[in-house]
């Protein structure tokens, strides 16, 4: 009974977070700025560095799929790192709410806080894991539509899934850097630009083997390198069983050009199922951490 009581306010409020953040239009800007600046930069300079690095590297001067792979591994990075700066945005109506003296409002009402924390949370996996999809079905459908090649429904499916953890981990890292920093502003800034900085050191923006060994290292220790390999190794061993690569140019170009092959930790060498275990740990860990501190928070 505790619990049907306690749901419809939990959606009401969490109906009221989701509106509050699309309501916001400068909030969404900033919350896909990382994305912009990602793919411009992507089109601009990047995907022909890729292009030619294939080509003379690895021999690979098929044009159109060159292309495929470039712009599948460019979007598995964007929505890694999309499902970090969502769920940031979201999270600055926490600050707002606490700028405002709307918690206090909240507080004079049957809500508790536990019913508070749990809106919000579930505010952000909600805006992170639905724009996330729709943006994997329009790149999906653009990118098979400019090269002629398109992924399989099998793959395509799985990302979906690997979306929703990766919302489940960004949501939780990201409550926890929110109750740290608490002021709406620095939040804005803060997700305006850690995306670009993950960009780097998540092998996103260039491969993780051109990275320097400190780099490295640091890279290794942020779970979104992690996320990112496993959303690239899914749609690229579906897109190299569609083009007939395999052998010795696959496995170069999963480690060496397209940053796809397990990074171990801290130059241990740990499979990759080991690594996204421990991500899991790490952010649920971050969950219960924020959790408290925002509820002593909304209770002081």
């Amino acid at each position: 009974m505790k619990i049907n009581l306690q749901l419809p306010a939990i959606v009401s409020l969490t109906r009221r977070n989701v509106k509050l953040f699309l309501r916001d239009k400068a909030a969404v800007f900033f919350s896909f700025l990382s994305t912009l600046i990602m793919v411009a930069l992507y089109f601009l300079f990047i995907a022909k560095i890729y292009s030619t690095s294939l080509a003379e590297g690895a021999g690979f001067t098929d044009g159109k799929a060159a292309d495929f792979l470039i712009y599948l591994q460019m979007m598995a990075g964007v929505l890694i790192l999309n499902s970090m700066s969502l769920s940031m945005g979201v999270f600055g109506v926490i600050a707002k709410d606490f700028e405002t003296k709307r918690v206090d409002g909240f507080l004079l009402t049957p809500v508790k806080a536990r019913q508070l924390t749990v809106s919000y949370y579930v505010a952000a996996f909600i805006v992170s894991l639905v724009l996330n999809v729709l943006t994997w079905i329009a790149s999906a459908v653009l990118i098979g539509a400019l090269t002629g090649h398109w992924i399989g429904a099998g793959a395509f499916l799985a990302v979906f899934g690997i979306l929703a953890a990766a919302s489940l981990v960004s949501c939780s890292l990201m409550l926890f850097v929110t109750v740290l920093v608490k002021s709406s502003v620095a939040i804005g800034v803060i997700g305006g630009i850690s995306g670009t900085f993950f960009g780097f050191l998540c092998g996103i923006y260039m491969p993780y083997s051109n990275l320097g060994k400190g780099a490295k290292i640091v890279g290794s220790y942020l779970p979104f390198t992690h996320l990112t390999i496993w959303l690239k190794q899914t749609v690229l061993n579906d897109a190299f069983g569609l083009l007939n690569i395999a052998g010795e140019l696959k496995d170069a170009m999963m480690s060496d050009y397209f940053t796809a092959a397990s990074v171990g930790f801290s130059g241990i060498d740990a499979p990759l199922w080991v690594m996204l275990i421990a991500c899991g740990v790490f952010a649920l860990g971050c969950l219960i951490a924020a959790s408290i501190i925002l509820k002593r928070r909304i209770e002081r």
